[in-house]
């Protein structure tokens, strides 16, 4: 029997602020407008010399030292006290967010040269990432945050004197060596962050051993790829061990510490490349249907209704249905791609792919999708979306490791067929779809398990068509020069 690929949008990590707020208690959730009197304007007279932008120190539980709101998402369990503040995750989606502002983008022009400073213990398996708002800064319209970009904190972890490398082991460059099955913690690559001398540090999902004390990441701001005249938060998420980790100190620094016995000779790494996460169209009034996986049995009647409406979308198939002669993907995906719709990639297997433990496991799930759709359906993509919308550090560099300028498509328009198709109340995937296109986004996530969202469907397109966008491939609704012509 074919398997069932469900991606759950309540999984992602950019969510609304109800789902964001998850997890808090008797906290005020992240997008909520506060009457305070910080002021988050800043001007380009500032110099380079002047003190540390101290973020957060962690000394009020539910704001920091800029005045805003910080808090978890996605039901991270967290322990407040004096200084500090505990994560304990259980899912690469969970997160911890603290604010610049809550109502308005927040500028970092002055301090694009310099560095994120993180003071924290405990495990280093985790992404950084920085989060741009959207187009009006408003946090009432979708998507909300805009867009991140994430590194991966161990890279950056400054090594005390007692784990200090030897100078042989520093690379040259950061070119990926070929190892398999190595924890992604130490990475399959050598990069001037070093290797121990007994090789690459092992560890096993939940088992990890974590370094006792204190240590210290400095992250360049100039390796977040976001625009810094639009910060709304910092955050931490993309956990892929359950071992907790402590935050003591967030702040922006003008430098790093000099080489040195002491720090391990501490050098910092070069940004790795890095797939470019989209969360919306960027043509204007346009609008993108990005379809995921279904079951066989209603794929012909997915096929009728655009053809009737008349419009493209993109498909995201996981490779395993491909090889599933049962399932008669492959020759439906064929037919699509003869009508001009897009096919893109989901996966091999469909996990929660920030999750699996090794930089080996992510790669086969990519590489293992390039090989089916070469041998099945003739054609390459740059195209992914991850599955569950699930996306941190890792999973962003490894795509761009085998996908030339990667784009990793998540959404801003949710149907919540996840939620509410197969309910008493099927009627509230329209009202989730109304709600989120009325809130300015254009770039949707479905998938054709159920009969009830299939039946909406036509419903959805002449909705959009009403509101005055053009519906088309998300290929040509991001203006992609290799797409072709509307």
């Amino acid at each position: 029997m074919h398997l069932l690929f469900i991606c759950s949008a309540a999984l992602l990590l950019f969510l609304p602020a109800s789902a964001l707020s998850r997890g808090i208690v008797d906290h005020g959730h992240w997008n909520e407008l506060r009457d305070l009197t910080h002021n988050a304007s800043h001007d380009d007279s500032q110099a380079k010399s002047s003190p540390p932008l101290v973020i957060d120190t962690f000394k009020n539980p539910t704001r920091n030292d800029l005045g805003f709101w910080h808090g978890s998402g996605e039901n991270l369990t967290v322990r407040h006290g004096p200084g500090y503040v505990r994560l304990f995750p259980t899912d690469p989606d969970q997160n911890f967010h603290t604010q610049f502002d809550s109502n308005a983008c927040y500028s970092m022009i002055p301090w694009r040269n310099e560095y994120l400073h993180v003071i924290f213990e405990g495990t280093d398996q985790y992404s950084v990432s920085f989060n741009q708002h959207n187009d009006e800064c408003n946090p009432k319209r979708r998507p909300f945050p805009g867009i991140a970009d994430s590194v991966q904190a161990e890279r950056y972890v400054v090594h005390p004197a007692s784990e200090a490398f030897a100078e042989d082991d520093f690379a040259e460059d950061d070119n990926w060596d070929c190892a398999d099955n190595v924890h992604a913690d130490a990475g399959r690559k050598k990069h001037k962050h070093r290797k121990s001398k007994g090789g690459r540090r092992k560890h096993s999902q939940g088992n990890t051993k974590i370094p006792t004390g204190r240590r210290e990441l400095y992250i360049p701001l100039a390796h977040f790829d976001i625009d810094f005249n639009r910060v709304v938060s910092v955050s931490f998420h993309g956990f892929y061990t359950h071992e907790p980790v402590t935050l003591y100190h967030v702040e922006v620094v003008p430098d790093v510490p000099m080489p040195s016995p002491e720090n391990g000779h501490y050098r910092v790494p070069r940004k790795l490349p890095n797939g470019k996460l989209v969360l919306r169209c960027s043509r204007p009034n346009s609008f993108a249907f990005g379809i995921d996986d279904g079951q066989p049995q209603y794929s012909q009647q997915v096929m009728r209704i655009l053809d009737e409406e008349g419009v493209r979308v993109t498909f995201f198939v996981v490779g395993a249905g491909l090889r599933d002669p049962t399932s008669n993907f492959t020759e439906f995906y064929k037919e699509m791609l003869k009508k001009g719709h897009q096919v893109a990639f989901h996966s091999n297997t469909h996990p929660k792919m920030e999750s699996l433990p090794t930089l080996a496991e992510i790669d086969d799930e990519i590489i293992q999708s390039m090989q089916i759709f070469r041998e099945q359906l003739g054609i390459e993509s740059s195209y992914f979306r991850p599955p569950f919308g699930t996306v941190a550090s890792r999973l962003r560099q490894e795509i761009a490791r085998h996908i030339p300028n990667p784009s990793i498509v998540n959404w801003s328009v949710d149907v919540e067929d996840w939620l509410w198709a197969d309910t008493s109340t099927p009627e509230k995937q329209l009202e989730a779809f109304f709600r989120s296109v009325e809130k300015g986004g254009n770039l949707a996530v479905m998938h054709y398990l159920h009969p009830t969202t299939i039946g909406y469907l036509p419903e959805f397109i002449r909705h959009v068509k009403s509101a005055g966008y053009q519906i088309m491939r998300i290929d040509q609704c991001l203006g992609d020069v290799s797409a072709p012509p509307l």
